[in-house]
C-alpha cells in the first residue's frame, strides 16, 4: 500500500497520485497546507504540533517540496514558520524546500518545478511530497480543456515519476455551494485525484471543516469532518474537534445564551411564567417552547426546585 497520509483514520494521500485540495477564499486552505507541510516534516516521530489530525504514514527521508504561486513573501513566511510550528521538532526541516513563486511568469513556474524535482532526486534520493499551492497558476487559462488536460497529465508522470504524492490547491468558484473547482483544469483534477478533500468555514461560528467525497479509500461526510478555528493565544488555526461534537457544542451554547436571557441569578419562576417568556422571545409556539424547557433541564442550565420551580444554574 502506497497510501503516505491520512486524516485519522482515513488515507487522504498515496505515493503516484494527485490529492486536491479545494475551497473558496480564505475558508482555511492555508491552514489545512500548514498542517500538511508539519506532518510531513514529523514524519513518524510523536512530537507537539497542531497538523488538524493530519499524520504522516510510511518513510520519511524524502524532499518536501512546496511551491507557492499565490500569496506575499510575508504571507508565504508565515505559513512556512506555522508549519514548522505545527511539526513540533522546533526547527525548521533540511527536508523541506519552499518556493515563492510569485515574481515568476505561469510558463516558468512549471519548468522550476521540473527542476526542483530534478535537483532534490540528486541530493536525497527521494521525495515526499509536493505541494502545489496554487495549482491553476502553472497554466494559462484553467478554462482551456487542452492546456488543461495537458497540466492534469503532467502532475500525474511527475508523481509518478518521483513517486510520490502531489497536493494540488485550487479554488472553487465563486457563489457555488456544490464544490465546483475552477474550469475544465479543476473538473479533471477531481477526477484523477486519490482524494478530494473540501474546506468550508461557517459564517457564523468561523469554524473550517475538513471533509471529502468521490475518496478512492473512504469518504469524509461532512458531518463527520474534522473542524479547526483561530486560536489567538496560539495564533494560528488549531483543531477543535469533529463536526458532529462542534454541532453539539454550539447547540449547547445557544441554548444557554437563550436561557441566560430569560432566567436571572437567584430568582425562581413558575414553570407556566418561563413557557411564557420563552414564546415571547423567541416568537415560537407553545410546544417548542416546552422543548426548549426540556432542553434547558437536560443541559444543566436551568434546574427544579423543591419548590417546584426553576432558577438558572450559576
Amino acid at each position: 500500500d502506497e497510501t503516505c497520509m491520512a486524516i485519522g483514520d482515513i488515507p487522504i494521500a498515496a505515493r503516484g497520485n494527485l490529492t486536491v485540495i479545494q475551497g473558496k477564499s480564505k475558508v482555511g486552505k492555508s491552514a489545512v497546507i500548514s498542517a500538511i507541510l508539519g506532518a510531513a516534516q514529523r514524519g513518524n516521530r510523536t512530537l507537539a504540533g497542531d497538523t488538524i489530525c493530519i499524520d504522516w504514514q510510511g518513510e520519511s527521508v524524502g524532499a518536501i517540496l512546496h511551491i507557492d504561486t499565490e500569496q506575499s513573501r510575508a504571507d508565504w513566511h508565515a505559513l512556512v514558520c506555522r508549519g514548522i510550528t505545527r511539526a513540533g521538532t522546533g526547527q525548521v526541516s533540511s527536508r523541506l524546500i519552499s518556493l515563492p513563486l510569485v515574481p515568476f511568469t505561469r510558463h516558468q513556474r512549471l519548468k522550476i518545478l521540473r527542476l526542483a524535482l530534478a535537483h532534490e532526486i540528486i541530493l536525497k534520493g527521494k521525495v515526499d511530497a509536493v505541494i502545489l499551492d496554487g495549482v491553476a497558476d502553472l497554466c494559462v487559462s484553467p478554462n482551456d480543456e487542452g492546456e488543461a488536460l495537458e497540466l492534469v497529465g503532467t502532475c500525474m508522470s511527475l508523481a509518478q515519476e518521483f513517486h510520490c504524492p502531489i497536493f494540488c490547491v485550487l479554488h472553487e468558484n465563486p457563489g457555488t455551494d456544490i464544490g465546483k473547482t475552477r474550469g475544465h483544469l479543476g473538473s479533471e483534477l477531481n477526477r484523477k485525484a486519490f482524494a478530494n478533500l473540501r474546506i468550508d468555514k461557517d459564517a457564523e461560528t468561523s469554524i473550517s471543516t475538513i471533509y471529502g467525497s468521490e475518496m478512492r479509500k473512504q469518504d469524509i461526510p461532512r458531518e463527520q469532518g474534522f473542524c479547526f478555528g483561530w486560536s489567538p493565544a496560539d495564533e494560528m488555526h488549531v483543531f477543535l474537534a469533529r463536526a458532529g461534537e462542534i454541532k453539539v457544542s454550539v447547540k449547547e451554547e445557544k441554548a444557554r445564551q437563550e436561557a441566560n436571557g430569560i432566567f436571572k441569578i437567584g430568582t425562581s419562576i413558575r414553570y407556566s411564567d418561563a413557557v411564557e417568556r420563552i414564546i415571547a422571545a423567541l416568537g415560537c409556539s407553545e410546544k417548542t417552547a416546552k422543548r426548549r424547557m426540556t432542553t434547558y433541564e437536560a443541559e444543566g442550565i436551568i434546574f427544579k426546585t423543591t419548590a417546584g420551580d426553576y432558577m438558572r444554574n450559576e
